[in-house]
């Protein structure tokens, strides 16, 4: 069992309160909507099952500083995750889809946890959507709020927060339930499909917008990442221990400083660069802008055609921007396993 496991859990023994009533019985009503106003507030009721021990953990610690075992709260643990989102407290309720990214002990003095998942749904009319969040989990509280900073599908440039209270875990092992209770605020957006992934279609999306003051800038570019070579832009910085033997490379983890360039060869004009990590978290499956930066944090299905993911941020011209970027893969080498992808971006900030 992860030793980051039974921390947290340990300290869940001791402040858990009721979570609250499951659904009822027949029921699978885990989510409400409510779009009669300017702007659409939803609700959602979900498990979070984080299973760290058996034969398929869904949660596995991936890096650790030198010195995190010897922190009495493990200073510096990273854990990779692909937890299952369910209806029910039950792992055999109805499964609505799968929490996907990271979650580390950023605490010297006391236990709190950088969170950095998205949530992806299957469900309804939310399939395809997903909400990410990036904040603080503050364990040894009773009732811990996390922000939510975006979000794809229905759940475009969405805000909002998610209150978590553990529903039930197991000493043993280090397995846990937590049960969320989600409110995000949106934009209206009627109906949601594969086809409204497509940059047109975003692009069309954002000009109707209501009750928008804000800045739009469209930005076109190509984000070359290099992984071989004597001079790669990507370099593995980390990995569980079975991420050799997982067919998607579950659990691995680079760090990036790859070129943004306005075409898709490799000696084309440089417009920035992107500069952080991103990991593998399934288990199966400029000119006037110079200077300035845009973040991103969702998830990136890479084999699908288009994918959409959320801009969470931004610095200098896009200070506080929200937005959205489709990518689409121009180019993968099978060998390698450099690729270039197209992204098309649109922004909205002051």
């Amino acid at each position: 069992m992860s030793r980051l496991g039974l921390v947290v859990m340990l300290i869940f023994l001791e402040t858990t309160m009721l979570w609250a009533q499951s659904p009822e019985e027949g029921s699978s009503s885990w989510a409400t909507r409510d779009d009669s106003g300017d702007e659409v507030v939803t609700n959602l009721r979900f498990y979070f099952h984080d299973t760290l021990g058996g034969r398929s953990p869904s949660a596995v610690r991936v890096a650790q500083a030198s010195d995190t075992d010897k922190s009495p709260i493990l200073f510096g643990a990273l854990m990779m995750v692909d937890d299952p989102l369910t209806e029910g407290p039950d792992m055999n309720s109805k499964l609505v889809d799968r929490a996907r990214g990271l979650y580390g002990s950023a605490g010297q003095t006391e236990l709190g946890l950088i969170m950095a998942p998205n949530y992806g749904f299957t469900d309804g009319v939310y399939s395809g959507s997903s909400f990410s969040v990036l904040g603080i989990n503050p364990a040894v509280q009773h009732v811990r709020e996390l922000p939510i900073i975006s979000g794809t599908g229905l759940f475009r440039m969405g805000r909002g927060h998610a209150i978590a209270q553990t529903y039930s875990f197991d000493l043993k092992t280090g397995d846990a339930v937590v049960g969320y209770n989600v409110t995000i605020v949106t934009y209206p957006c009627r109906w949601f499909s594969a086809s409204t992934k497509a940059p047109k279609a975003v692009e069309e999306w954002f000009q109707n917008l209501s009750h928008r003051k804000e800045k739009l800038t469209k930005l076109h570019f190509y984000f070359h990442d290099i992984v071989s070579g004597k001079n790669p832009s990507a370099v593995h910085v980390a990995q569980a221990n079975t991420t050799f033997t997982s067919p998607t490379l579950f659990g691995l983890v680079s760090m990036m400083d790859d070129a943004l360039r306005v075409g898709p060869e490799p000696d084309s004009k440089i417009v920035g660069r992107a500069q952080g990590i991103y990991g593998s978290a399934g288990l199966e499956e400029f000119g006037k802008c110079n200077g300035s930066t845009l973040s991103v944090l969702g998830r990136n299905p890479v084999f699908h055609d288009c994918r959409e993911m959320p801009i969470v941020g931004g610095s200098d011209v896009f200070r506080v921007a929200r937005g959205v970027a489709t990518a689409k893969t121009i180019w993968l080498n099978l060998t390698t396993g450099d690729a270039v992808v197209e992204y098309q971006v649109m922004v909205l900030h002051y």
